[in-house]
């Protein structure tokens, strides 16, 4: 049974998300109450004028209301659902209908309906008492995603009978977004830590060769070169060292613009109409596009940091390791509009030399102005336009230029970050992890 388009449930993580059941009272039809009189009617007028094929018509009525009061079903009617807490995107989002009814019910009218969805109107048999059917939905979209609300209806068996509706709130699911591959992404030259992947420009313990010097105390017996010391001093009066440059781990800052949500139909834009489940949206792209760029940097053994301009709100401090990335993979889910978009007056503050990718559809001044006050402190920015291919149907003269002008101011911002600096590219079309690959050679170059 699907509304709409698998995803394969998550066993253990799966949670009763609502459940509802129906009063166990069984209440009675009136096709039953007219069954019976009516046929209690034609026996008695057949019997009054002596017409027993009026009789034999009464008999089939009769029996068939004593036979539905003796087959009255009792007993409640359960309706569960089950949903996972979590799920990564995939092509459906799957919710398991448990529907369990008493003897005498064997059949259940099901209408679930689901946002973006035509409601779904469906009988049910329910065997042995007790039945799992799986609902689907599209699930190309991400963050807090509401499923299906339903109602179910128990019919009787043998009719004359009925039970009110059982109703089951929606569930509720957070779809976390999916991981591109990508190989690599640039990060700031300027490190700091004590650890990590890159070499920097300072002494200490790395895997890149400094210089090989005579040995000193406090150094390392470990670091003896035992290849110079016999070529230098063959009496080993002298013992020489090989000296490396410390390695140090890379900062980088996710920041998400969430102020504003739009599909790629400008028509939708309005608030009118929504966004069809099987479409993405802006954010929807930030979110994948931020969740890649975190996967491959902490992955790489760099720190992570993410802001949202859409909320004023701590954000998730800088640090490493799965666990981490975890956390803002989870707060990129829960990113989403709050109200109108707000302008922030200042920036949020950057660590120093850190790298700082900016997600946004640069629809207004505010994310562009920010990034270009990040530039203008010595921060390494690049600019991801996450907005979708726009498509223009459905709007009138007046709406398309409109939309043109609006294009055309988004356009200018673009330009005067590329122009300042800052590194711009698309996310929704071609392929970024070129421009990411050009872009991180260019910071090798200059290191």
């Amino acid at each position: 049974m699907t509304s709409g388009g698998v995803m394969t449930r998550g066993g253990a993580e799966q949670a009763a998300a609502a459940r509802s059941s129906a009063p166990a009272r069984w209440e009675r039809d009136a096709v039953v109450v007219v069954s019976a009189l009516t046929g209690l009617v034609l026996v008695c007028v057949g019997l009054v004028f002596g017409r027993p094929q009026v009789v034999a018509l009464a008999v089939p009525l009769v029996l068939s209301a004593v036979w539905a009061a003796a087959n009255r079903p009792t007993g409640p009617v359960r309706v569960t659902t089950v949903a996972g807490g979590t799920a990564v995107r995939d092509r459906e989002l799957v919710v398991a209908l448990t529907l369990e009814v008493p003897d005498g019910a064997s059949v259940v009218r099901v209408q679930a309906s689901s946002p973006g969805n035509e409601p779904l109107d469906a009988l049910v048999a329910v065997p042995g008492g007790a039945r799992t059917v799986d609902l689907t939905t599209p699930s190309v979209r991400t963050g807090p995603r509401e499923l299906f609300s339903i109602d179910a209806v128990p019919l009787a068996d043998e009719g004359g009978w009925f039970l009110d509706a059982s109703h089951v709130a929606p569930d509720h699911v957070l779809v976390l977004p999916r991981v591109r591959r990508l190989d690599v992404v640039p990060v700031r030259s300027q490190l700091r830590g004590l650890t990590g992947p890159h070499s920097s420009r300072r002494p200490g313990d790395g895997s890149q060769l400094r210089d090989i010097a005579l040995f000193r105390p406090g150094d390392s017996v470990r670091r003896v070169d035992w290849r110079t010391t016999a070529r230098r001093s063959p009496e080993v009066s002298e013992l020489y060292v090989r000296r490396t440059f410390a390695a140090s781990e890379a900062s980088v800052v996710i920041v998400v613009d969430s102020r504003d949500d739009v599909g790629p139909e400008v028509a939708t834009w309005g608030g009118y109409r929504e966004t069809a489940p099987d479409v993405q949206t802006s954010l929807d792209i930030a979110r994948e596009a931020a969740a890649t760029i975190a996967t491959v940097v902490v992955d790489g053994g760099d720190r992570l940091g993410f802001e949202d301009l859409g909320r004023l709100h701590t954000p998730v401090p800088m640090s490493g390791g799965k666990r981490h990335l975890q956390r803002v993979v989870h707060a990129l889910a829960l990113a989403r509009p709050a109200g109108a978009p707000r302008h922030r007056e200042r920036p949020p503050q950057i660590p120093t030399g850190s790298m700082v990718y900016l997600f946004s559809t640069f629809l207004d001044d505010s994310a562009s102005q920010i990034a270009l006050r990040w530039s203008a402190q010595g921060h390494e920015v690049v600019a991801v336009d996450t907005l979708p291919e726009e498509i223009l149907r459905g709007l009138d003269r007046r709406e398309v230029h409109a939309w043109r002008l609006t294009d055309i101011a988004r356009r200018d911002r673009l330009f005067e970050l590329s122009r300042s600096g800052v590194t711009v590219l698309r996310w929704a079309s071609g392929d970024p992890s070129i421009a990411l690959r050009a872009r991180a050679r260019a910071v090798r170059g200059h290191s």
